[in-house]
């Protein structure tokens, strides 16, 4: 179904050719989905909320430290955005977000403010536990992922004509997320 949408645009992407890609009927489609909203919908749990499920429930149950969580946390983010249908979620989210209010309403609701809400209790529990300290970055807890979209819209955009080096990229991101949320020494 991704492709569809990601192919033509949500305005223009039709249940028929969803359907022939997905083996099925048009009919059989109507019986799961009551329009192309409702199907969209699905797909968007289908591409992010298992990823947030996952997070969420690896954060209150993980006994390691903070550094070795959001190690975890943006390794698995980086390998999840960098898949195709990932990519196209962000793609359609930025092309359709001013016509499609209500798609952009439910994406926030289902992806961002949860994965908003775990980062805050990270950085939370990192405080807690003294390996984190009180500082604007940390009150702004979806700072932490910000290069990581940053990397994702360079690589939708101009990611045919210069290749970042992901893992060089994600080293970096660790790095400077690190230094910048620890309890040690402040910078000069």
């Amino acid at each position: 179904g991704l492709e569809e949408f990601f192919a033509h645009g949500f305005a223009a992407a039709r249940l028929d050719r969803i359907a022939q890609r997905a083996g099925v009927s048009r009919a059989t489609l109507y019986l799961y989905f009551d329009n192309k909203e409702t199907l969209f919908a699905a797909v968007a749990d289908e591409a992010m909320g298992g990823f947030i499920d996952d997070l969420e429930a690896q954060t209150l149950t993980f006994a390691g430290t903070t550094e070795e969580l959001l190690r975890q946390l943006l390794h698995r983010f980086y390998t999840m955005i960098m898949t195709t249908k990932n990519s196209a979620m962000m793609r359609i989210m930025i092309a359709e977000g001013k016509s499609r209010p209500d798609l952009v309403k439910r994406y926030h609701e289902l992806i961002f403010r949860r994965g908003r809400k775990v980062l805050e209790a990270i950085v939370l529990r990192g405080i807690e536990r003294g390996e984190v300290r009180k500082s604007p970055a940390a009150g702004e807890a979806v700072l932490l992922l910000a290069p990581a979209l940053f990397f994702l819209i360079h690589e939708m955009v101009f990611g045919d004509l210069e290749d970042l080096d992901v893992e060089a990229y994600l080293t970096a991101h660790i790095d400077m997320l690190l230094h910048g949320l620890s309890t040690g020494p402040k910078p000069a």
